[in-house]
């Protein structure tokens, strides 16, 4: 028999049934990438009030000092699109991750305003790149899987956001100084990333259209989809970077309580984007969007008129459930309207999403220093129905809609 003969003759036999292909170590890459980055940027969010307080900071000074977030962002983006061509995904991402985690501690040394604008400045150049380069390493891992995943890359960010808020807002209650809480958690932070970061899907197999720059701003059809991505993390940013301020300094919530607002916010989140991919098969991608979009708003409505820490918890979940599925869906109909380069696309969209999750706090502090933070949520909720009227637009330009 030629089986027989071939294993006579020392020839490998060769299995007549393809071995499946294995995919879940890009996946749980991805979804570590998500997580890593969001714990690191939710842990020094809570001790956020005690700067404030250190430094004697009113609402405006904070916006100005928190405007330094997107002055970084806008700094880093050449630099990271000259590298992002040059680099694989994998270096990228671990050179972004480490600036982050090196940067972070330093607001616990910090000696007043202009250190600490300077270092939320360096913060903001590392948010900013590790959100493209970990936007370019998620669809590279869903068009390695063949299926969707980035509604659950986003679900993860959630979970990394809810988790090192309220691990921060603990271990800020007991008393621990900020560098040394900053410092031990990025030291961990960091040897979680070395395990993550080898099995990252890389982009080296992708067409040789999608080898030119990542981090072009969107044109032509894409400035909707980015307008959109940009207005959802602008109100992300916003709920991010001033829950615990709005929870201590409107409502007066011991130190215990601060950190539960980003946790309450971001699990809302996390849960709703488990199921993201799966809700795009009983809706329209346009309907998620503006949906989502309402239901937002009336969480911000809700927040902004909170008379004790229980309906601003219920505020807060309600905005991160409105939130949750809008920002993957926008960078998927990126994906699909760049046929020729989709990564290319969603770096683009995302590019433009995360100046706004940067530039949408700093805003709302100068908001709030005219009129109160009561006013500048509700300023958000009326930038969420604007986004709501962008979907009707979207829905419109795209030949044969979903």
């Amino acid at each position: 028999m030629q089986t027989e003969s071939a294993k006579a003759n020392g020839v490998p036999q060769q299995d007549a049934s393809p071995k499946p292909k294995v995919t879940w170590p890009y996946i749980w890459a991805a979804f570590g990438l998500f997580f890593l980055q969001a714990f690191a940027f939710a842990s020094w969010l809570p001790r956020l009030p005690e700067l404030k307080s250190t430094f004697q900071l009113s609402d405006g000074d904070i916006g100005f000092v928190l405007l330094a977030l997107p002055v970084g962002l806008l700094t880093i983006t050449p630099v990271v699109g000259y590298a992002s061509t040059r680099l694989s995904l994998k270096s990228l991402n671990l050179i972004c991750m480490t600036w982050m985690y090196v940067i972070v501690p330093l607001l616990g040394l910090v000696t007043g305003p202009i250190g600490l604008a300077a270092v939320i400045c360096a913060v903001g150049m590392g948010a900013g790149a590790v959100g493209v380069a970990m936007n370019a390493a998620g669809f590279a891992g869903e068009t390695k899987v063949g299926r969707p995943i980035l509604s659950r890359c986003h679900a993860m960010y959630s979970a990394g956001l809810a988790s090192g808020g309220l691990i921060a807002g603990g271990i800020a209650a007991q008393g621990v100084s900020i560098f040394f809480h900053l410092a031990m958690t990025n030291v961990a932070l960091f040897a979680l990333l070395l395990l993550t970061v080898s099995n990252i899907a890389d982009d080296s197999e992708l067409s040789e259209s999608e080898t030119d720059p990542k981090l072009a701003l969107p044109k032509g059809k894409l400035v909707l989809p980015g307008l959109i991505a940009m207005g959802c993390l602008m109100a992300e940013g916003v709920t991010v970077d001033w829950s615990s301020i709005f929870l201590a300094d409107v409502l007066n919530a011991p130190a215990i309580h601060i950190g539960a607002g980003v946790a309450a916010f971001s699990g809302a989140m996390a849960a709703m984007r488990f199921a993201g991919d799966a809700l795009v098969s009983r809706m329209s991608e346009y309907g998620i969007i503006g949906i989502g979009a309402l239901i937002s708003a009336f969480g911000f409505a809700t927040t902004s008129l909170a008379t004790g820490l229980n309906m601003a918890f219920v505020g807060l979940v309600i905005i991160g459930l409105g939130l949750a599925p809008i920002v993957p869906t926008a960078f998927r109909i990126a994906g699909r309207l760049a046929p020729d380069a989709p990564s290319v696309g969603v770096a683009a969209v995302s590019t433009l999403g995360y100046a706004g999750f940067l530039i949408g706090p700093a805003l709302v502090g100068m908001i709030a220093e005219v009129t109160s933070l009561r006013t500048s949520f509700a300023t958000i909720a009326g930038l969420m129905i604007c986004v709501a009227t962008l979907s009707r637009k979207l829905r419109q330009m795209t030949p044969n809609p979903k």
